[in-house]
C-alpha cells in the first residue's frame, strides 16, 4: 500500500473499531432493557442498528484490502460477515415496521438476501473446508440457517400469528453471533499472547454461537407461550 492508502485504510479500521464497540454495548443494553414502546430497548435498539451499518461501510473495504494483501482466509470471512450482517440488519427493523403485512415483508429486498446470503455461507463453508479453517467451517451454519428460515416466509402461505416478533429477535441474535465473533476472532485474537489467541479462534464461533442456540431456544419457548395465551 502507498502511504495514502496505508492512512486511509489505518482510519477505516479505527472507525470499523469504534464502531463494533458501539454495537457491543448497545447489543446488551437493548437485550438487558425492558421492552417497552420507546423505552430504553428501541432507543439501545437503534443505536445498534446504527453502529451495525457503519460495521458495514467499513467491513467491505477492509475485505476487500484482505484480498488484496493476499490474506484470503481473513478476506473471506470479512466478505460473509458483511453479507450475513447487511441481510440480518435488514430484516431486524422491518419485521416491526411491517409487522402488519406480511407480504410486504418478505417481497423486494428480502428475496436477494435469501439468495446472496445461502451463496456467501456455502463460499465460507467450501474455503474453509478447502483450507481446513474451523472458524469458516462453523461460521456458515448461521447463515445457511438464516437463509433457510428465509425460504421458508418466501414459501409460506400463511404466516403464524405474531411472526414479526420471532423474525425481529432472530434477526438480532444473528447480528449478535456476528459481531461476538468478529470481535472474539479478529480484535480479541491479535491483542492476545499467540498461544491464548490460537485457543480463541477455535472457540470464537462456538462460544457465541451456542449462547445464540440456547437464546433463540429459550425465546422461542417464551414466543410459544404467548402464542398460546393468545390462542
Amino acid at each position: 500500500m502507498t502511504d495514502l492508502a496505508s492512512i486511509a485504510y489505518g482510519l477505516i479500521v479505527k472507525l470499523h473499531i469504534a464502531a463494533g464497540i458501539v454495537a457491543l454495548i448497545a447489543f446488551w443494553t437493548a437485550g438487558l432493557a425492558r421492552k417497552s414502546r420507546g423505552g430504553l430497548h428501541v432507543k439501545a435498539g437503534a443505536i445498534y442498528l446504527a453502529a451495525m451499518r457503519g460495521i458495514l461501510l467499513t467491513g467491505l473495504p477492509m475485505a476487500l484490502a484482505a484480498f488484496v494483501r493476499g490474506q484470503a482466509a481473513q478476506g473471506v470471512f470479512l466478505s460473509y460477515l458483511v453479507v450475513l450482517v447487511a441481510t440480518t440488519v435488514y430484516i431486524a427493523p422491518r419485521s416491526v415496521r411491517l409487522k402488519q403485512d406480511f407480504a410486504a415483508f418478505r417481497s423486494g429486498g428480502y428475496c436477494v438476501y435469501a439468495v446472496l446470503l445461502p451463496m456467501a455461507a456455502t463460499a465460507s463453508l467450501g474455503y474453509g473446508l478447502n483450507t481446513g479453517n474451523v472458524l469458516l467451517i462453523g461460521f456458515a451454519s448461521v447463515g445457511f440457517t438464516v437463509g433457510f428460515g428465509m425460504w421458508r416466509n418466501i414459501r409460506r402461505a400463511t404466516p403464524a400469528a405474531g411472526w414479526w416478533l420471532k423474525e425481529h429477535y432472530g434477526a438480532m441474535i444473528g447480528n449478535g453471533v456476528g459481531t461476538h465473533i468478529a470481535f472474539l476472532a479478529i480484535g480479541l485474537s491479535r491483542v492476545l499472547p499467540k498461544d491464548y489467541a490460537n485457543t480463541v479462534q477455535l472457540l470464537a464461533w462456538f462460544g457465541p454461537l451456542s449462547l445464540a442456540v440456547i437464546a433463540t431456544l429459550v425465546l422461542n419457548c417464551r414466543y410459544r407461550q404467548r402464542q398460546a395465551l393468545a390462542a
